[in-house]
């Protein structure tokens, strides 16, 4: 079972602190396949999905939602906007269908750079199609995803502004603490929750420089200090996310390493000193896995 703890949202939810996401790893395979592992990620503990209508496979997670037997009221689910976008409501709608669900937990925009495209929404327009969703009881809570500053400013700066972002996921990793810094404190200041994606990059893409030998040396010293034989080096950058506040979005297709990634919330607290050497040992490279954008600060798309 997972044990991390719940965050807590600004509009007064609670979301489990670690999700089961079917993205980039399961990406466009909405068959059998991606029910069994959806269904062996709640076996194992996990209670938050995170789906997305881009993933191409909503269907796969509303069958096994339905075949796990787990109370649809001790699930929380997110799934996300992205080639609906030019109409917020019906893709919506399309994603509540094959999910099979009368309402998600979060709901969120996957990305901001279709705004700029003919016939598009602008984002305000789109965001207060999420507010409408949001009133009608339909999705608990929204956000969006992929959002540099001067994107959640034109959401924030909507006069008549409702319901903020509840939450932003970013692909966010000791690689990128540092180019995401002004991001990661923006949020903060506005009470905005960061959900990570990509937390394990630095091992599964990164490897191979000065960063390992640091990460070793703390995956030891935080393994001592939890009185085990062995832990895992991205079970540590998990943990890192955590205690960062992040809510950690992870995914595998194996359910010993989901039960891996779920035990990471038990783990120590990693010190301040071992924090700044991660982030040390990262400044020199900083690398970045998915949307590219989100390293221009300053421009249009």
């Amino acid at each position: 079972m997972s044990t991390y703890a719940d965050v807590k949202l600004p509009d007064g939810n609670s979301a489990p602190g670690v999700a089961f996401g079917v993205g980039t790893a399961h990406f466009g395979s909405d068959n059998d396949t991606i029910v069994g592992y959806v269904k062996t990620a709640i076996e194992v503990g996990f209670r938050h999905l995170d789906a997305a209508e881009a993933y191409g496979n909503e269907i796969s997670v509303g069958k096994a939602i339905a075949q796990s037997g787990v109370p649809r009221s001790e699930l929380f689910v997110t799934t996300k906007a992205g080639p609906g976008l030019k109409d917020p409501l019906s893709s919506f709608e399309s994603s509540l269908r094959k999910l099979g669900l009368d309402y998600v937990d979060l709901y969120l925009i996957h990305w901001p750079y279709d705004f700029v495209k003919p016939g598009y929404p602008t984002i305000q327009e789109a965001w207060k199609a999420l507010e409408e969703i949001k009133d009608s009881g339909r999705a608990k809570s929204i956000g969006v995803s992929n959002f540099r500053i001067r994107d959640l400013e034109k959401i924030l700066s909507i006069p008549d502004l409702k319901h903020k972002p509840a939450a932003n996921q970013i692909e966010f990793h000791p690689f990128m603490y540092e180019a995401g810094e002004e991001l990661y404190q923006f949020c903060k200041k506005h009470d905005i929750v960061l959900e990570a994606y990509g937390p394990t990059s630095p091992v599964l893409r990164f490897s191979g420089g000065e960063f390992d030998g640091v990460l070793d040396k703390v995956t030891k010293a935080v393994a001592e200090r939890a009185g085990k034989d062995k832990v895992e080096p991205s079970q540590v950058l998990l943990r890192l996310a955590a205690q960062r506040g992040a809510i950690v979005v992870t995914t595998s297709s194996k359910d010993w390493r989901m039960k891996e990634q779920l035990a990471a919330g038990a783990l120590p607290e990693l010190t301040q000193q071992e924090i700044d050497e991660l982030v040390a040992a990262a400044k020199p490279a900083p690398q970045r896995a998915f949307m590219k954008h989100m390293d221009d600060t300053n421009t249009e798309y």
